[in-house]
């Protein structure tokens, strides 16, 4: 479609409105236009504008001594009175450049130059090529005359004498390009930027426009002629003259003439002239860029590109079931995100002075996706098809699949049902035994005075059992020796019998108090405690006890604690029996692992303990026997011991549970590998009982 011109208005329209909208550049103060308004052709009132006022409009200019002078008004004929006056003015002054039309296509669409200047060959085109909406957007430097004789371009002659003077002459780079001072000139081509089949004969240039009409300094043919200008306005400068007046109509359309809704406004010829003399001077001397067009291997390369990016924006690569998913919204999003970036990259590069075509790239990149969304659609509904016809082939199946799910599913949920049951009970059984605290300790009290009872009789029978043996042995003589034998079985057995009595009755009595203790509910009261002396005595107290009630075992106590852990609002005596009841566990565990391994076996207690801003923690370590995993959960219950019959109580941890966390809201945590060691660590909050504290 573009190679067939379909968007050569459109790509030509973005070009305008890019000249609109780029920043405009400061006025070229070197060259000025003397324009001839309507003001002016009221005062000499005829147009053209006789000789004689010509003659005196040019012998003004050429006194403030400016190097170029561009008449760009038709002499090819004489307008009296004046006609000798001025052609000693053309004769004598050698800066002076006339005007003649070269293209054309009819007898009366050309006109020739002033015989004058023709023969002092001070004569240029005036011509511009025009594109198809009628505007001007590119200039020639030279064009063939009717005798095949190249015809330099007023733009390009004026800016030639101008250059002379700086000492820059125009040369052949190739067999195409021009070099004038910093500048290459490359020829238009029929296919440049968004143009196609363009003609493009003569050499052409695209014209950079420096800015929309009356961007050069301009004065009047009567301020000229009344001498109302500065003296040295036009000293060194470009001077071209010609029509300003509306009446005239030497008015062209630019890119700058119209936006999309207002009325075109044209701009002077003079002015377009001056445009093209000020591009080639900024061009040679500045190095001020020359509007440039992409080749077109890079042309098509950059439209096929956008073409690929829409292709990709249609979906996001993923797949839904062997469908490609399609976010309609999300794609729409993207390409007006993708077409902002392609409509900004071909403002950033015409800023740059670079030219590339926006309008089919903009359409390839929708295109593309609309193509590309269309056959993903067109390849969604086969593929759904094909997976309805493939589901109904295997609907008995899946019914039998989900059926079994549902079935397996129905196992589950009777499986958290039968958990759900079994917790509640577990629930239940927990507040019952919670229930039972303060029961346990009224039947304790109540068992105890029975136990003493039978504890004492205990003790009395073994007495009186052996006293009454004495009594029978003292008697032997006169019993029979089958009968002694079988008295002294008996009295032994009952002798065995009654220690036992009184040893389970101990036995008894140690588990009632624990039990006491345990549903104990009244404690000490709180008190601002040292830590660090605490947990010292608590220490020693417990490796003492342990060492009284045991075999002298010899264990390494390794105790390390921050100096000073600081005061703890904390009931002493019970924080004291917590830390005892531990490091007696730990003493029991390390004994018990020395009977087995011996003199390989070293016992090592290890007690840390660090101060935190709010809080401290304690570890109490061992590397004894360990416990497995599936018994620390149980430690803190009551009654659960792992100790032989007649060794613990099962209520040491429970009770040590019950201080730390239950009365000063610390925490206990059990860390342990069987065999290898156990670790203890607690977590004792500083200020958790302070509202309860008494000031002593």
């Amino acid at each position: 479609m573009r190679m067939l011109g379909f968007f050569q208005l459109l790509e030509l329209s973005a070009l305008d409105q890019l000249f609109r909208l780029r920043p405009l550049e400061k006025p070229d103060s070197r060259i000025v236009i003397v324009g001839i308004d309507e003001s002016d052709l009221e005062k000499v009132g005829k147009w053209p504008i006789p000789d004689t006022v010509l003659a005196q409009l040019l012998k003004k200019v050429q006194q403030q001594k400016p190097r170029a002078i561009g008449l760009d008004i038709y002499r090819d004929l004489p307008v009296e009175p004046g006609y000798g006056e001025l052609v000693q003015v053309f004769e004598s002054t050698p800066n002076l450049i006339g005007i003649q039309k070269v293209v054309g296509y009819g007898p009366n669409q050309t006109v020739a130059p002033s015989p004058v200047l023709s023969k002092l060959g001070k004569t240029s085109a005036n011509d511009f090529p025009w594109d198809v909406d009628g505007k001007i957007r590119r200039g020639f430097l030279y064009l063939k005359g009717k005798e095949g004789k190249n015809v330099y371009s007023l733009g390009f002659k004026l800016a030639w004498l101008y250059l002379e003077e700086e000492g820059i002459q125009p040369k052949m780079k190739n067999e195409i390009q021009i070099q004038l001072g910093k500048a290459i000139f490359t020829p238009f081509e029929t296919n440049d930027g968004g143009y196609v089949g363009a003609a493009d004969q003569g050499y052409q240039i695209l014209l950079n426009y420096r800015g929309p009409q009356q961007t050069f300094e301009t004065v009047s043919l009567g301020d000229v002629l009344e001498n109302k200008i500065k003296p040295d306005l036009m000293r060194d400068r470009i001077v071209l003259i010609g029509s300003t007046a509306k009446s005239i109509k030497d008015f062209l359309l630019t890119p700058y003439s119209s936006n999309l809704v207002s009325i075109p406004e044209p701009m002077a010829g003079v002015e377009i002239h001056a445009n093209m003399t000020s591009q080639i001077i900024s061009a040679a001397l500045e190095g001020r860029s020359l509007l440039k067009t992409l080749s077109e291997p890079l042309e098509w390369l950059w439209l096929l590109s956008w073409s690929a990016l829409g292709a990709t924006l249609t979906c996001k690569w993923r797949y839904t079931n062997g469908v490609a998913r399609i976010s309609f919204l999300g794609t729409a999003g993207r390409i007006v995100l993708f077409s902002g970036i392609l409509i900004g990259s071909g403002y950033i590069a015409f800023v740059e002075n670079l030219w590339v075509p926006v309008f089919p790239a903009l359409l390839t990149l929708i295109g593309a996706t609309i193509v590309k969304t269309g056959y993903t659609l067109w390849e969604n509904l086969k593929l759904s098809y094909k997976q309805i016809e493939e589901y109904s082939r295997t609907l008995e199946v899946k019914v039998e699949q989900r059926t079994q799910e549902l079935q397996t599913k129905n196992e589950e949920l009777d499986g958290t049902l039968q958990q759900l049951r079994a917790a509640q009970k577990q629930m239940i059984a927990q507040e019952k035994l919670a229930s039972l605290g303060s029961l346990t300790a009224g039947i304790a009290h109540e068992i105890r005075n029975p136990l003493n009872f039978v504890t004492n009789f205990a003790t009395i029978s073994v007495d009186l059992a052996q006293e009454l043996k004495e009594e029978i042995e003292n008697q032997t003589e006169n019993l029979e020796a089958e009968a002694v034998e079988y008295i002294n079985e008996i009295f032994t057995d009952l002798t065995e019998s009654v220690v036992e009595i009184e040893k389970q009755g101990k036995r008894i009595e140690s588990i009632l108090l624990g039990m006491m203790m345990h549903a104990q509910q009244e404690t000490g009261q709180p008190e601002l405690t040292a830590l660090n002396s605490l947990l010292a005595e608590s220490v020693q107290l417990a490796y003492q006890s342990f060492r009284a009630n045991k075999e002298t075992v010899e264990i390494i106590l390794k105790l390390q604690h921050d100096e000073p852990l600081g005061n703890f609002y904390i009931v002493p005596q019970d924080i004291s029996k917590a830390f005892v009841n531990i490091i007696n566990n730990a003493c029991y565990t390390v004994n018990q692992k020395k009977k087995v391994l011996g003199d390989k076996f070293t016992p090592i207690i290890e007690i840390k303990a660090i101060n935190l801003e709010d809080r401290a923690e304690i570890y109490i370590g061992d590397n004894g026997e360990g416990i497995s995993q599936d018994i620390i959960d149980k430690i803190f219950n009551p009654f659960f011991t792992t100790k032989p019959p007649g060794e613990g109580t099962g209520l040491g941890l429970s009770i040590t549970h019950e201080i730390i966390v239950g009365q000063h809201q610390g925490e206990i945590k059990v860390e342990s590998v069987p065999d290898s060691h156990t670790e203890f660590i607690i977590v004792l909050p500083r200020n958790a009982l302070e509202s309860q504290t008494v000031v002593r």
